[in-house]
């Protein structure tokens, strides 16, 4: 179960969580993680009415794949499944394994990893949304439990392609219609840089791999987001990393507090739902502890106004900060 998934991170929190919570708490104070009594009142991606008082600095943003910056098309619950993961982290569990277990569990993640690539689409408003930060020159970075060779293929056959142009596409939206981001779409973006995969251990929820990308900028990881659709394994890393962290929550699947249900959503009081394979029971789907998200969002279109409105966006030109 999910309570279950979580009590196996709450033993792994490493010391400084209690100042990644405080943060948390000031971010509440300053408007950018709203109480109970605004959320009412406010749009349902979770920013505040009004812009906060004090900004903090955002110099990157690091992003993960399966689900974030693709369409997801794992389906992690039969993964789990064939395989006979009995914990909420199935590359931890079969690290565990004896060699023949294990050899028998990762080819059937590879088998499941490969076909998956075969329907590999861009996430609407990813294009664009990786286009504004190029403008803004905000690093950019990915993060997944997915294989290198998923990365290699997602940058040779779809990030800022012309497919990426017509994922951006939705039942709910236009195309991009700003002159200058469509032009720089159309010229392939850069990668995502780093893009650390699973071979980069310990894997998310550890905050490892998001201090490897900020060290690696050179920035603080306070300065950075850290954008997922898991709140069990996304957004736990950001806020273990102390970065601001942003739940992709497309389905409208997490309560933020007991009792309080998004107007806008459509849930079906968790039925079916589950967090990258850990399902996610009735009554178990509020955001608690280190589950909870500075910012909500139901799509990724929201992000770019979201970090403008909150954030004093500091991109770097030829090595210096810039505005």
């Amino acid at each position: 179960t999910m309570r279950a998934a979580l009590g196996v991170a709450a033993r792994a929190t490493p010391p400084g969580w209690h100042a990644v919570r405080l943060r948390l708490e000031t971010q509440r104070h300053r408007g950018m993680v709203l109480p109970a009594s605004a959320r009412a009142a406010a749009p349902a991606s979770g920013m505040s009415s009004s812009p906060s008082p004090s900004r903090p600095t955002l110099r990157g943003v690091i992003f993960d794949m399966d689900g974030t910056l693709t369409v997801p098309n794992h389906d992690f619950a039969l993964m789990y499944e064939r395989v006979g993961c009995v914990t909420g982290d199935i590359l931890t569990e079969i690290d565990t394994w004896d060699a023949t277990r294990k050899a028998r569990a990762e080819a059937i993640i590879h088998e499941m990893e490969t076909e998956a690539l075969v329907g590999m689409r861009v996430m609407p408003h990813a294009s664009s949304l990786g286009a504004f930060l190029d403008e803004r020159n905000i690093h950019r970075g990915l993060v997944t439990r997915n294989v290198a060779a998923s990365v290699d293929h997602f940058h040779a056959n779809h990030w800022g392609s012309e497919k990426g142009v017509d994922d951006e596409k939705d039942d709910s939206s236009d195309t991009v219609t700003d002159a200058s981001m469509k032009t720089r779409i159309h010229s392939r973006m850069k990668p995502f840089s780093p893009a650390l995969a699973r071979d980069f251990k310990p894997y998310k929820p550890a905050p490892d791999a998001l201090l490897a990308v900020a060290k690696a900028w050179g920035v603080c990881p306070t300065e950075c987001a850290m954008v997922g659709d898991s709140a069990k394994d996304d957004v736990v890393a950001g806020n273990r990393a102390g970065c601001v962290t942003i739940l992709l929550d497309t389905k409208g699947k997490w309560r933020r507090v007991d009792g309080e249900e998004d107007p806008d959503s459509n849930r079906d009081s968790g039925k079916g739902d589950d967090d990258n394979g850990v399902k996610i029971a009735p009554g178990d789907d509020v955001l608690r502890g280190e589950m909870v998200p500075t910012h909500v969002v139901r799509c990724l279109s929201e992000i770019r106004p979201l970090l403008e409105r909150h954030y004093e966006l500091v991109g770097t030109e030829n090595g210096r900060a810039s505005g």
